[in-house]
């Protein structure tokens, strides 16, 4: 193999492994935490990390109403902008990580299987005033179009579930206003 030859898979190397951290980097910047949801209730909170910045804006989202198997609650995301700029926010998405399950056994199982998230609409772009905290339902978003969670209905006893905790992963991009 040649001088040449050997530089240039050293290079392309490099390459892959300038793009392999870059990736972890971003999913380190984008920043996931808990949300507790259960089968009557949904509240939580998290940050998003900006394009353009490393500092987060703040996310917390509260279901409107209580989920059981089959039934899904909207999340009305609360958004916590701290910059002295507007933010526009877009590429909303959650998912489910885990659960908490404190009743569930070998008979009643309780799983990540059990639940599943609606997303926010695709295309889905909100602004959030320089220092303001808003909602999606303040910003004037439909319910309709934002993300939501709720209990699989399956055709086994879901006992299990009651009283769980839902873990739950948000994601965004968003850019400060010029």
């Amino acid at each position: 193999m040649t001088d040449d030859v050997r530089e240039r898979k050293r290079n392309v190397l490099g390459w892959v492994l300038v793009a392999l951290i870059a990736a972890l980097l971003l999913r380190l910047v984008i920043v996931s935490a808990a949300v507790t949801t259960t089968s009557t209730s949904t509240s939580g909170s998290t940050a998003v990390a900006l394009v353009s910045s490393l500092a987060p804006i703040a996310l917390a989202g509260s279901a409107t109403a209580p989920i059981s198997p089959g039934v899904t609650a909207p999340l009305d995301v609360q958004l916590t902008n701290p910059y002295t700029a507007a933010v526009t926010v877009t590429g909303l998405r959650t998912t489910v990580l885990g659960v908490d399950a404190p009743n569930a056994d070998a008979l009643h199982p309780c799983t990540v299987a059990d639940f599943a998230v609606d997303q926010a609409l695709i295309g889905l772009e909100v602004t959030v005033a320089a220092g303001a905290t808003t909602t999606l339902g303040s910003l004037g978003v439909p319910p309709a179009s934002w993300p939501q969670v709720g209990m699989v209905a399956r055709t086994v006893n879901q006992d299990g579930c009651k009283g769980s905790s839902v873990r739950l992963d948000y994601s965004a991009a968003g850019d400060l206003e010029r």
